[in-house]
C-alpha cells in the first residue's frame, strides 16, 4: 500500500513539473516569496574576508576587511558607499552591517523581538504585504526589530546568520534581553548563529573534584519562536531546476542532506527553540497555485514548501505518515491519505534537543507556507 501511493505521488509529481516551471516565469517578483531573485549584500563572510597591507617595517600596517562597505555590494547591483541612502541604492543589509544601526537601544534593560524572514528575502516585513512585526505597545521597554540579513546566494543562512549575529550583539547583551521570531528558513539562519557563531564563556564554581562549569552565553535569548520551519530541509531542492522556481541560488542548497548537515541542530546553547507549522489538505489545497503544485513534490503533510519533519524540528527525515500506519482510503482524492495530522506525534519521530512543539493537533489545517509566516505572532496575541 505505502510503495502503491509513493509511485502514485512520484508520477504525479513528475506531470505537476511542467506546470511548476510553466508558473516559475508568471511569478512577481518580490523578495521573502517566490521570484525573490539574488540580492546584492554587504555583509561578508570570513572566508571572504581580506588582508590589506601598506607601508614598510616599522610603518607597515594592515587591516582586514571583512565587509564590502565603503565599495560596491557583493554582486554589483546594489551600494554599500556611503551616500547610497541619497539615490536609494544601498544594499538592504547596509545599515546594520555598514553603520551599525539595528533599531534597538544597546544595554538599556531593553527587550528586543527581532524578526528573521525565509529563503529568498532580505527582511521580514514588505510594504504592501500582509506581514508585520509583532505589536510590543504593551510591553514596557520593548521593540520590534526588523534584521536586514540577506538570504539569497548559495551561502544566505551563513550569510544571514552572520548578520543576524551583528544584531544579537548590539540588541541582545548586557542589561538587553531578545526573543526572535523566525520563518521558514530563518530556521536554519538562527539555529546556525547559535551554534557556530556564538560567543560564550566559561563559568565556573568550586574546586578540586566539585568544581563545576558550565557555558555562559553572551547572547540573553529568552526563545525563539518558529513558524513553518525549514530546520530539517525542504525535499524541493532535491528538483533540481525546480528549485530554481524560486528564483535565488539559495533555494538549491537548503534540502533535508545539506542543512542537517550545515550545524548543530541540537546545539541551541540552552535557549528554548519552539515550533509551529501545518499542512495543506489534500482536496481543498492552497489559494497559492505554486504552493499547490509543490505539495505533490513533498512527504505527507506538508504546507507546500516543508514536511513535517522539518517544521517539526524532527532529528530524522521522516517521509510517510510517521511510522507508516494511519492510512486510510480518501474517495474524493482516491488515494491513500495519511490520518495523523498532529504535528506533535511521536510517529514523527523525536525532536531536536532543545526544541519543542508550541501547537499541535489541528491548529493550522489547510493552511500554506505563506499563511503560516504570521501564525506565531498571531497566536501569542501581538
Amino acid at each position: 500500500m505505502k510503495h502503491a501511493a509513493n509511485e502514485r505521488k512520484r508520477i504525479i509529481a513528475i506531470l505537476a513539473s511542467a506546470l511548476l516551471l510553466t508558473l516559475a516565469a508568471a511569478m512577481p517578483a518580490m523578495g521573502g516569496t517566490i521570484g525573490g531573485g539574488n540580492e546584492g549584500r554587504c555583509e561578508m563572510l570570513a572566508s571572504e574576508a581580506t588582508r590589506v597591507c601598506t607601508g614598510k617595517g616599522k610603518k607597515r600596517t594592515c587591516e582586514v576587511i571583512d565587509s564590502f562597505c565603503g565599495a560596491a555590494g557583493s554582486n554589483g547591483s546594489c551600494s554599500c558607499e556611503a551616500g547610497c541612502e541619497a539615490d536609494g541604492s544601498c544594499c538592504a543589509d547596509y545599515a546594520p552591517v555598514c553603520k551599525a544601526e539595528f533599531d534597538c537601544s544597546p544595554d538599556s534593560g531593553q527587550i528586543a523581538f527581532l524578526h528573521v524572514g525565509g529563503m529568498c528575502s532580505t527582511q521580514w516585513d514588505y510594504p504592501g504585504s500582509d506581514d508585520r512585526l509583532a505589536n510590543v505597545s504593551g510591553i514596557s521597554n520593548a521593540v520590534s526589530v526588523d534584521v536586514r540579513a540577506v538570504q539569497t546566494d548559495v551561502t544566505g543562512t551563513q550569510v544571514a546568520a552572520t548578520t543576524l549575529s551583528r544584531y544579537l550583539d548590539a540588541c541582545c547583551t548586557d542589561s538587553n534581553s531578545c526573543v526572535v521570531y523566525n520563518y521558514s528558513n530563518g530556521d536554519n539562519v538562527v539555529g546556525f548563529a547559535l551554534d557556530q557563531l556564538a560567543t560564550t564563556t566559561q563559568i565556573c564554581t568550586g574546586r578540586g573534584k566539585k568544581r563545576t562549569c558550565e557555558e555562559d552565553l553572551a547572547w540573553n535569548v529568552l526563545e525563539v519562536r518558529t513558524s513553518a520551519g525549514n530546520g530539517g530541509g525542504s525535499e524541493l531542492s532535491n528538483w533540481g531546476s525546480l528549485a530554481d522556481l524560486f528564483a535565488c541560488d539559495l533555494a538549491s542548497q537548503i534540502g533535508p542532506s545539506q542543512v542537517r548537515n550545515l550545524y548543530d541542530h541540537n546545539n541551541t546553547r540552552g535557549v528554548p527553540v519552539y515550533h509551529m507549522g501545518g499542512f495543506l489538505d489534500q482536496t481543498t489545497g492552497s489559494d497559492d497555485i505554486t504552493l499547490d503544485a509543490a505539495w505533490w513534490f513533498l512527504p505527507w503533510h506538508n504546507d507546500g514548501a516543508v514536511g513535517y519533519h522539518s517544521a517539526g524540528a524532527r532529528n530524522t527525515a521522516v517521509e510517510w505518515c510517521g511510522d507508516g500506519r494511519n492510512l486510510a482510503w480518501d474517495w474524493d482524492y482516491f488515494g491513500n491519505w495519511c490520518t495523523d495530522e498532529n504535528l506533535c506525534s511521536a510517529n514523527y519521530g523525536t525532536l531536536f534537543q532543545g526544541h519543542g512543539m508550541a501547537y499541535c493537533d489541528m491548529y493550522m489545517e489547510n493552511s500554506d507556507h505563506y499563511d503560516q509566516k504570521m501564525a506565531y505572532i498571531k497566536y501569542q496575541g501581538q
